[in-house]
């Protein structure tokens, strides 16, 4: 079944304000709050870590009470438009807040926002896996999901240099713009998508509250490989993306004012192509696309070590080569989860099983697993490349092994993760084919004897 635009469109909105979220809480905020409003980098730096490690074990809680819910508003929309709310309530907390505000004042409301984003971000992934039914248009649904969620992170990202050129205001000025920006989104778009988008019936009957749930979906294997692919997949741009900054201004000798012009590129070319990875994902299959990007996005790193100094727009090509696969396992490996639902349902069917529905539980763990994936690499990184001795302070002299230390870190873990990564997903084992047959299979055994 093909899903009608305006229906993706809708079912997408939520993402523009959803993804101009990331950005901010890894660049901005955390200065914002350690310079602008007074606190310690220290306490910053232990705020912004404990809430995501809190944030971690939340999604399978909030997957598994989405599972439960049934109603006249559906299972998943009344969590998109509450997450929304409660999101937005976080957003204006901590985007404006004032100078000389308290640490657990700051840690409330990083927590609030996160619960916030937690529920509505699994919600909408969740509720993308009953747009479809069909093989392919799973990877087109979820390359609309990728490609909002791009564009939302480009848009945030011009949002500081406008403001600083064209608008007064005092150095909070950029952060409290893009609060605004995704406040105004927020709400309207989450009640669209709810509004104008049937969400499907669920695929089985509510599950227990427990943790025998959660090990039930991680016993099966596909789960595993799975969210180990996902899990490779998060790192890549986790690592990459902690070590930019500094690789691109103390290596190759560019400002921080090219170095935003330089992702620019890359998230642009991101864009551009997501719906070419769409095509090839129906043509060779989902789990053969997501191999070649990951494959791609590691080996990319040796293009990157030989970009020149100093030539932007050269550069800003490189950037945009190494860019066009970055979102393709993001969306293919949410899509590829669907096709495991499906069978997972079956495999309960033909076994007389108790047909309980985890859609949420499940996307709860690749989120869970995304966030530990962009989490991990840089809680290791920065104490790394203080044994190389770099100093990470503006205006500091890093020579040497410092340099050094810091070209190895930023090429050889990507290179290995995607390598690893793209291993791990060729043998995924549920392709076009075996869906079909999945999905023959289910619907002769709905109809009546």
């Amino acid at each position: 079944m093909r899903v009608r635009t305006s229906h993706l469109l809708a079912w997408c909105g939520p993402c523009l304000p959803l993804a101009a979220i990331g950005l901010p809480l890894v660049v901005y905020l955390p200065p914002h709050y350690s310079g602008t409003l007074g606190l310690s980098i220290g306490t910053v730096g232990f705020l912004f870590a404990a809430v995501r490690l809190l944030d971690i074990p939340l999604d399978p809680l909030l997957g598994a009470l989405m599972d439960r819910t049934r109603g006249r508003f559906g299972q998943f929309r009344p969590w998109l438009v509450a997450g929304a709310a409660v999101l937005a309530l976080g957003v204006w907390l901590l985007f404006m807040a004032p100078p000389g505000v308290s640490a657990s004042a700051a840690f409330a409301f990083l927590f609030l926002l996160y619960l916030g984003y937690s529920m509505a971000g699994l919600a909408q992934t969740s509720w993308g896996s009953r747009l479809s039914a069909d093989y392919a248009e799973r990877a087109r649904i979820f390359g609309w999901w990728t490609a909002m969620n791009v564009l939302g992170t480009i848009l945030v990202l011009v949002i500081p240099p406008l403001v600083l050129n064209f608008a007064a205001g005092g150095p909070g000025a950029g952060v409290h713009a893009m609060g605004w920006f995704i406040i105004v989104l927020l709400l309207p778009a989450a009640l669209v998508a709810a509004l104008a988008v049937p969400e499907g019936a669920a695929p089985g009957a509510a599950h227990q509250l427990s943790l025998a749930a959660a090990r039930a979906v991680l016993a099966d294997r596909r789960m595993l490989l799975l969210l180990a692919v996902d899990l490779l997949a998060s790192a890549v741009p986790a690592v990459t993306g902690a070590l930019f900054l500094f690789f691109f201004t103390e290596v190759k000798g560019y400002s921080p004012a090219d170095t935003s012009v330089l992702l620019l590129f890359y998230f642009v070319a991101g864009l551009a192509a997501a719906p070419l990875w769409i095509r090839l994902a129906t043509r060779i299959g989902k789990h053969r696309a997501v191999a070649l990007a990951l494959g791609w996005i590691g080996a990319i790193q040796l293009l990157i070590l030989v970009l020149p100094e100093g030539n932007v727009p050269l550069a800003g090509a490189g950037m945009a080569l190494a860019g066009l696969p970055f979102a393709a396992p993001v969306f293919l490996l949410r899509a590829m989860l669907a096709d495991l639902l499906d069978a997972q349902r079956l495999d309960r069917l033909e076994a007389a099983a108790e047909d309980r529905d985890t859609t949420g539980l499940a996307y709860a763990f690749v989120t869970a697993t995304a966030k530990l994936g962009y989490a991990v690499p840089v809680g290791l990184l920065y104490p790394l490349l203080g044994l190389f001795g770099f100093d990470p302070a503006p205006g500091a002299r890093n020579e040497g092994a410092a340099l050094s230390g810091l070209t190895v870190l930023f090429l050889v873990p990507p290179l290995l993760f995607g390598l690893a990564g793209a291993l791990l997903a060729w043998r995924w084992p549920i392709t076009a084919d075996a869906h079909a047959e999945i999905r023959r299979r289910l619907e002769a055994s709905a109809k009546p004897a």
